[in-house]
């Protein structure tokens, strides 16, 4: 029978930010949102079970609540009942327990419940009639809500929540359902933290961490430091004279700002254990830990290293992912983790080259950068190969690539090696084991020198590197130093037990992470396609989600950075020469149109002595310090991702006479005496008179004479009242200092927290010498922005509309000083509300504490509009003074409504809400009205009769004219792509995908509108129509009577698409209408050894980036604000009634400023329309003229509303 959804509640105390509810795991049921006490309100919706029947051995009925993706905590032989479960991030220094409450029951009679079976997961073991639950005096289980041990993903801390809402009560026979459960994870005081976390955050794992944790976005982190890159190599214990060979490749990481270590020891790197345990060492120990880990050696032969051998599958496979996975009993990494795998000196000699010309010295001669062979062989794995990579083809496409090679016939591999004699940036393969009889020989003989791809060849057999040569080891060796050959790099799949979908995944999951999550690294980008299949398969069925998550290892250096453009030069500017003792050096970044190069990682490098780096700034620009070295070059080089590095030096030498900064005894006095005026904690406070003591010393073989100082300052809110002091004569070595006249700054007291002095000391004779010191201070100060809401009589913080509702705000202030006696004022452009009380106070706020203006009995008053759409979100612009002068201003977000079933759900990042027949309330929202175009029942619509799926393996998709433009995620298009299962495209595509996968992300295609995305087959009468309605200007696509694979149940559905210029929205974009005509949500899948996919069908929308999307349903899991579908029921996709964007941020950067002003004075003046008139109308008036130039003054200058 089909069940009610449940909704259930979690509150927790957390570190997260206030927002809107958001997914807070993978799994589309939860959602959170946090609390103005610290709490989180974590919501979690099932997707409809039933009661499952099965009979035991002697014909006894039992029973069994089943629904998709459960977790398990029976322990066999107990009543065998489904839970949920999440990951919830933690304060790992913190003790938890939970206190669980639930607001009813209902109950189930006279019912046997199956019994646990064993941990095997043999689906033919036997039912037994006796089972030990018999035995249990109450119910089963005890704890409705357990939480686990923490879990650790380098620097984040997880806890495991898992929840049963079914009870077992085995005397009475009775299945009690829990409706409104609430667990509380209630902090219980400071813990010594079990699980090791750096203490600086990776800038490898950032991708990572914001792609696969939800509340990622929301952790306060911004003040935890970055720690420098960071390599392990480990080699062989006989490396003995080719460690020079090896050295070129550290040395050249070195020079890219890398700190670089190797380990060759015999007791270490000969054992497996040991070697984990070393690196677990080095992870903990090390103040910069490894982000990565590179083994130069095989796993057997002459050079070896030992792998890993799992026990999960039967067979046995060989994997380096145990190296990566330090901290916890997971499989998530710590760092990531390749093979330079080598069985002799020249197998050595051409990695090394292969690898340092790569990145250091790519060829030039012709774009292979952006060209791509995608390989599949549909005859025995399927035609999922062939859909894989048209998947992959179209990602490629969407980020600009044009040549792009599919072989899907013929002559594998002499296909295969024509094109990687072309020269290509990635090789893809997809197939079976064999790999459609190219060779270990077969990469030796390609002839594309240094044009070398990075290659993915996931199948069976291809990454067995532990016992022989493998295929991804042959193409890593190929060719020579001087004639390289096949790729740099390859990741291949052990054993001969692989899995099509488990492989497609891991593939479609490595490009999405190297293109669309823009990984750099070769090493990370696998590890985005394993937690691709984590999340794709989020129940690791029959493990096999760990299993293929060890079995893909990569053959290359983990760290290696990846081409995905033609690489643009730089144009650097620094100093070639410096004197001896000056202590800085700047560059300047420019490309090739002159324009300022953001972000460049800029290096100076001298071994032993000096490795300084940094990113340069927003005008292209950095200063890096310099140790005080003896004469000689320092190598110089820039990288950024796509551009070529930028490879130079500057000589340090002796001038005779040097004189600069003696930075060891710099002092500073902030308390009281002499002209100071501070607190005296030895630190710099905005506010402050601080006196500053620079010595300096000779470091020149030459007497210098009547040096004088002058301090000058490059910062506006700093001002130097003691700026000189003559210093006198110095001979070789002599340091002077100024201590008898110390110089003298003031600080004001606008300068935030963490803000840095810049101060120049030049120092001069009256026979022309000059030179320059840089000294640089970080002010403590306070730093205060606004971090939560909290709306009066409201427990979830959330505006009622039609109402008028007194708000707090919290203040944090994340600085080092106190904040005393704060005004806030508060605006806000968004029409949904208007603020009628706008100022608020606050006392003061201790550093790291919060504060809410409740705290002083003040309170802003705001009144939501009647009309807002439930769940709206309207952004607040809290503008922050003080007694002393400091000043900040921050947005927070405020909710209105919280949305239901009845509620349209959105909106997304671009403004597309989904509406659906059930929003009933809404004037908007669609009513059912079928329009039948099948000829055979009456319609006026042409048979798709180009479009054929006969079910396995015969997915299809064609390509149609569009009768009119249409707009979708703000771009044009004139074609539509129809596939066979369920779903079109915009544009263009080759993809037929029929495994459907969560939106957006990997296994689609771009610019995605899914209607019904399921493998569905045109057989049994089924057909494909189109039409267009020129009257009311809509484009119809009809999948008519059609059947689902699994089930081969019958669906007819539609969508409509609408004339953008006839049926308007406030961003231009076109509405979509989906109809239901026979709706059969049944394919659940199947994990045996013929697999089927599952998950049921996806309905959603996702932009051309596939970053951007609305999910309606996945997996038979219903969004909040969605109705379940059925027959006769509807949904609309439209950006009416959106406001996600500041109204008057017209540049779309999250602030409203003068250069948003300045946009729509251009445009009222000389009617410029390069920006969204949708968020001009900021009086929502219709029109954008002066009066919204009024308006947007008011907003920018911060007057009163």
């Amino acid at each position: 029978m089909k069940i009610k959804i449940l909704s259930f509640i979690f509150i927790f105390s957390t570190m997260f930010g206030a927002e809107s509810p958001t997914s807070i795991s993978k799994d589309p049921g939860f959602k959170y949102q946090t609390k103005n006490n610290g709490n989180g309100l974590i919501t979690y919706t099932t997707p409809e079970y039933i009661i499952d029947t099965k009979n035991d051995i002697n014909g006894k009925v039992l029973k069994k609540p089943v629904f998709l993706n459960s977790s398990q905590i029976s322990e066999p032989g107990m009543p065998d009942l489904p839970s949920s479960t999440t990951f919830i991030a933690v304060d790992p220094n913190k003790n938890y327990s939970i206190e669980v409450t639930y607001g009813s029951s209902r109950f189930i009679n006279d019912v046997d419940i199956v019994a646990k079976g064993s941990w095997d997961n043999n689906n033919n073991e036997v039912i037994v009639s006796e089972p030990n639950y018999t035995d249990i005096d109450n119910y089963y289980p005890t704890n409705i809500a357990l939480i686990s041990e923490p879990m650790a993903m380098r620097e984040l801390s997880l806890l495991t929540l898992t929840v049963s809402p079914f009870r077992y009560h085995p005397n009475q026979k009775i299945l009690e359902e829990f409706i409104d459960i609430e667990v509380e994870l209630v902090e219980n005081g400071d813990r010594e933290a079990v699980l090791f976390h750096p203490s600086k955050r990776s800038r490898a794992f950032e991708p990572l961490y914001e792609s696969m944790i939800a509340n990622y976005s929301s952790l306060n982190r911004e003040n935890i430091p970055y720690q420098r890159p960071s390599i392990l190599y480990v080699l062989p214990n006989n490396i003995g004279n080719l460690l020079g060979t090896v050295e070129v490749l550290m040395d050249w990481k070195k020079r890219m700002g890398y700190e670089v270590n190797y380990i060759s020891s015999s007791n270490i790197v000969n054992n497996s254990n040991n070697l984990k345990d070393y690196i677990e060492t080095a992870y903990e120990g090390w103040d910069n830990p490894p982000e990565y880990v590179t083994i130069v050696g095989d796993a057997e032969g002459s050079y070896d290293i030992p792998t890993h051998f799992e026990n999960w599958s039967g067979y046995n496979g060989e994997g380096d992912h145990p190296y990566a996975t330090l901290v916890g009993n997971d499989f998530f990494p710590e760092l990531f983790v390749g093979r330079l795998s080598f069985d002799s000196q020249s197998h050595l000699q051409t990695i090394i080259s292969k690898t340092v010309n790569y990145e250091s010295n790519p060829y030039m001669g012709e774009n292979w950068f952006k060209r791509a062979c995608l390989v599949g062989d549909p005859s025995t794995s399927g035609v999922s190969c062939i859909i894989t990579n048209n998947n992959i083809k179209e990602v490629l496409q969407n980020y600009g690539y044009e040549d792009i090679r599919t072989v899907f016939s013929g002559d594998f591999p002499g296909q295969m090696t024509s094109n990687l004699n072309d020269g290509l940036g990635f090789f893809n393969y997809r197939g079976f084991y064999g790999v459609s009889g190219y060779t270990n020989d077969d990469p030796g003989n390609s002839n594309n020198g240094f044009m070398l791809p990075i290659a993915t060849v996931i199948t069976c057999g291809t990454g067995s590197f532990g016992s022989e040569e493998s295929l991804s080891e042959s193409f890593l060796r190929a060719g020579t130093a001087s004639n390289p050959r096949a790729a740099v790099a390859c990741i291949g799949t052990a054993t001969l037990g692989t899995h099509t979908m488990f492989n497609n995944m891991v593939d479609m999951g490595f490009y999405h992470g190297a293109i669309v999550e823009n990984i750099n690294s070769v090493g990370g980008a696998l590890m985005a396609g394993k937690l691709w299949l984590s999340r794709a398969y989020p129940t690791n069925p029959n493990q096999y989600v760990s299993t293929f998550t060890h079995w893909n290892s990569l053959m290359g250096d983990a760290s290696l950075q990846m081409w995905t453009e033609y690489p643009e030069m730089l144009n650097v500017s620094h100093l070639y020469s410096l004197t001896k003792g000056t202590n800085f050096i700047d560059f300047s970044l420019t490309n090739s149109g002159g324009n300022p190069v953001q972000d460049a990682w800029v290096t100076i490098y001298k071994e032993g002595s000096v490795l300084e780096s940094g990113y340069s700034d927003s005008n292209g620009s950095i200063r890096l310090m310099i140790p005080i070295v003896q004469e000689g070059e320092i190598l110089v080089t820039v990288t950024k991702k796509n551009h070529y590095p930028y490879q130079s030096s500057f000589q340090i030498y002796n001038p005779g006479a040097s004189v600069n900064i003696f930075g060891d005894n710099i002092a500073l006095i902030e308390n009281g005496t002499g002209s100071s005026d501070g607190n005296g904690d030895g630190e710099i406070n905005s506010g402050e008179v601080v006196d500053l003591i620079i010595p300096v010393s000779n470091y020149g073989n030459a007497n210098a004479s009547q040096i004088s100082g002058t301090l000058s300052s490059e910062n506006s809110n700093v001002t130097i009242t003691n700026d000189t002091f003559f210093y006198g004569d110095l001979i070789s070595g002599d340091v002077v200092s100024n201590d008898s006249s110390p110089f003298t700054f003031t600080v004001n007291n606008d300068v935030h927290d963490n803000s840095n002095i810049k101060l120049i000391l030049t120092l001069t004779n009256s026979n022309g010498y000059l030179s320059k010191g840089y000294v640089e201070f970080s002010v403590s100060g306070k730093n205060i922005y606004a971090s939560n809401i909290d709306v009066s009589g409201s427990t979830q913080d959330v505006l009622s509309a039609g109402e008028i509702s007194n708000v707090h705000i919290q203040l944090h202030n994340i600085g080092s000083t106190i904040a005393q006696n704060i005004t806030g004022q508060i605006t806000s452009s968004s029409g949904a509300i208007e603020i009628i009380d706008h100022s608020a106070t606050w006392s003061s706020i201790n550093p790291g504490a919060y504060s809410s203006s409740s705290n002083s009995g003040d309170s802003f008053i705001i009144s939501a509009g009647e009309d807002v759409i439930p769940g709206t979100v309207a952004n607040l612009i809290v503008s922050l003074s003080s007694d002393d002068g400091y000043s900040a201003s921050s947005v927070i977000t405020i909710q209105i409504g919280i949305p239901s079933e009845n509620d349209p759900m959105g909106p997304d990042e671009h403004g597309y809400y989904i509406y659906d027949s059930g929003d009933i309330d809404y004037l908007i929202a669609p009513s059912y009205d079928w329009i039948e175009i099948d000829d055979r029942y009456d319609g006026n619509g042409t048979y798709l009769n180009s479009l054929s799926d006969n079910g396995d393996n015969g997915d299809d998709v064609e390509t149609v004219s569009l009768p009119f433009n249409f707009r979708f995620y703000g771009q044009e298009y004139e074609s539509l792509s129809i596939c066979s299962n369920g779903w079109i495209s915009f544009g263009a595509t080759d993809l037929s995908s029929f495994r459907n996968y969560p939106l957006p992300g990997a296994g689609g295609p771009g610019k995605m509108v899914a209607v019904f995305w399921d493998d569905l087959k045109l057989t049994n009468s089924g057909r494909v129509y189109t039409w267009y309605d020129e009257i009311n200007k809509l484009f119809i696509v009809q999948w008519s009577r059609v059947r689902t694979f699994q089930n081969n149940t019958s669906e007819t559905f539609q969508v409509i698409l609408k004339d953008p210029m006839y049926h308007t929205t406030p961003t231009g974009d076109g509405e979509i209408v989906m109809q239901y005509l026979d709706f059969n949500n049944d394919t659940n899948g199947s994990y045996s050894w013929s697999q089927i996919h599952g998950n049921y069908c996806t309905v959603g929308i996702e932009d051309h980036t596939m970053k951007r999307g609305l999910q309606y349903t996945f997996n038979n899991s219903y969004a909040d604000a969605a109705m379940p579908l059925s027959d006769g029921t509807a949904i609309l996709i439209t950006t009416r009634g959106s406001e996600l964007r500041l109204d008057g941020d017209l540049n779309t950067d999250g602030m409203i400023d003068v250069n948003d002003l300045l946009i729509l004075i251009d445009h009222i003046v000389v009617d410029q329309t390069n920006f969204n008139p949708y968020l001009a109308d900021i009086n929502s008036d219709g029109m954008v003229n002066i009066l919204d130039m009024v308006r947007l003054i008011q907003i920018v200058m911060g007057y009163n509303q």
